[in-house]
C-alpha cells in the first residue's frame, strides 16, 4: 500500500522565510513539544488520498495530469501563522492568501476526482497552509501564534505533485510519484 496525497511544492526561495517563522516561536512552543517540519518536507497539501495499492497509482497520476492541465500558474502570499485544533491545537501552520480562483478550483477538482476513484470526501473546508510543526502535547497555542513572525512573501506555484508519504520512526519522508506543470492543457 502507498500512503499518497496531492500537493503543491514550494519554491526553495520561500523555505528560509518559513524557517525564520519556526525560529520565532521555538521558545514559546516548547511546552507543546513540537516536532518541527523540515524545510525539504514543506508543501501545500491539496488533497490527502490515503492508502492506495500500486495498481491504483496510475489513476491518481492521470487525475493529477488532468487537473493540473486545467489550472494555470498562480501566486499566493504567506499571510499568518495559526494552529489547527482550537484550544487543543495539534498543528502549527503558515496560512496563505490568494485572490486567484485557480487554487480553489484545483483543490476542488482533485477532491471530486478522488471521490470518483473511491476516496472518502473531506468533511473539513480546504485551508491553504504549510505545516510548520505538529505538537506532541496538544494545547492552547495562542501565545505561540502571537509570538510568530512571518514575512508576507509572495509564493509562485507552477506545478502540482502526487507524493507518497513514508512514516519511519525518524519522521515523514516524501517521494514524488508524479509532477505536472500547471496550465499545459
Amino acid at each position: 500500500m502507498n500512503r499518497v496525497f496531492f500537493a503543491l511544492p514550494l519554491p526553495g526561495s520561500v523555505l528560509p522565510v518559513l524557517e525564520r517563522a519556526q525560529h520565532s516561536v521555538r521558545a514559546t512552543a516548547e511546552r507543546l513539544t513540537p516536532r518541527w517540519t523540515r524545510p525539504e518536507q514543506m508543501h501545500v497539501t491539496l488533497k490527502f488520498v490515503g492508502d492506495q495499492p500500486d495498481d491504483a497509482l496510475p489513476r491518481f497520476a492521470e487525475l493529477l495530469r488532468v487537473a493540473a492541465a486545467r489550472a494555470e500558474p498562480f501566486t499566493a502570499t504567506l499571510a499568518r501563522v495559526d494552529a489547527f485544533g482550537g484550544r487543543r491545537a495539534r498543528v502549527l501552520v503558515a496560512e496563505l492568501d490568494t485572490a486567484s480562483p485557480v487554487l480553489a478550483r484545483l483543490a476542488a477538482g482533485l477532491e471530486a476526482g478522488s471521490c470518483e476513484l473511491g476516496v472518502p470526501g473531506e468533511a473539513r473546508p480546504f485551508r491553504v497552509h504549510v505545516t510548520l510543526a505538529r505538537f506532541k502535547h496538544p494545547g492552547d497555542a495562542r501565545a505561540v501564534i502571537a509570538a510568530a513572525d512571518l514575512e508576507p512573501v509572495e509564493v509562485a506555484f507552477r506545478e502540482a505533485c502526487l507524493l507518497r508519504s513514508e512514516l519511519p520512526p525518524t519522521g515523514s519522508r516524501y517521494a514524488v510519484l508524479d509532477r505536472c506543470p500547471l496550465g499545459r492543457g
